[in-house]
């Protein structure tokens, strides 16, 4: 498992700056809001390519987002796209993706549309699509059915009673995690019991 830290900034303003303390402090990646003017949001993206660190670009309150996309000359490596907690709260709280939700998940292949005839000056051809707001079980089966490329999981997780089962759940609509109780970690327990004549246990 590779873990990676985001600094989420949401940066509006003096990009580079901003960039540049997210990679002082260390951060894998820093996250700039796509309410930004797009000569920010171009200095935000250079710089983060220029250190080594991923570029993000959390369209949350953006009107249109393949617009702003499309307005900007440097390329990111992720865009977000991002319900408001506010907004989310205010829904008829239905688990299943809403005409929200819906609406703004469907921008996912057209993003990676956009981007699919531009390579990346750093040889990558890809731009992934993260979604956020409201995700759970049922909206992340929908999200990922339309392409999305990562989960940002918030309160499901965050405010659950059973913090551990809240992530089960999550990690089993992923590609490949359906049975993760097989994807044990070896520890020194396993090896003690072994030594002490336990081994598996076939009943």
């Amino acid at each position: 498992v590779v873990s990676s830290i985001v600094a989420d900034l949401k940066t509006l303003d003096v990009g580079k700056l901003e960039v540049d303390f997210a990679f002082d402090a260390t951060a894998d990646g820093v996250v700039a809001s796509g309410l930004a003017a797009t000569a920010s949001l171009n200095k935000f993206i250079l710089e983060a390519h220029r250190l080594g660190i991923h570029a993000f670009v959390d369209t949350m309150e953006v009107q249109n987002p393949i617009e702003k996309l499309r307005s900007l000359k440097e390329i990111p490596d992720v865009v977000i796209l991002h319900r408001a907690i506010d907004v989310e709260q205010s829904s008829a709280g239905d688990k299943s993706p809403d005409a929200d939700q819906r609406q703004r998940w469907a921008l996912v292949p057209k993003i990676k549309e956009l981007y699919a005839s531009k390579k990346k000056a750093s040889g990558k051809d890809r731009v992934l699509v993260a979604v956020a707001g409201g995700i759970e079980p049922k909206t992340a089966t929908y999200a990922l059915g339309q392409g999305a490329d990562i989960l940002i999981v918030g309160r499901f997780i965050a405010s659950a009673k059973d913090v551990e089962f809240a992530m089960r759940r999550i990690l089993t609509v992923l590609p490949g995690y359906q049975d993760i109780d097989l994807k044990r970690i070896h520890s020194e327990d396993d090896d003690s019991s072994v030594e002490n004549g336990g081994g598996p246990r076939w009943d």
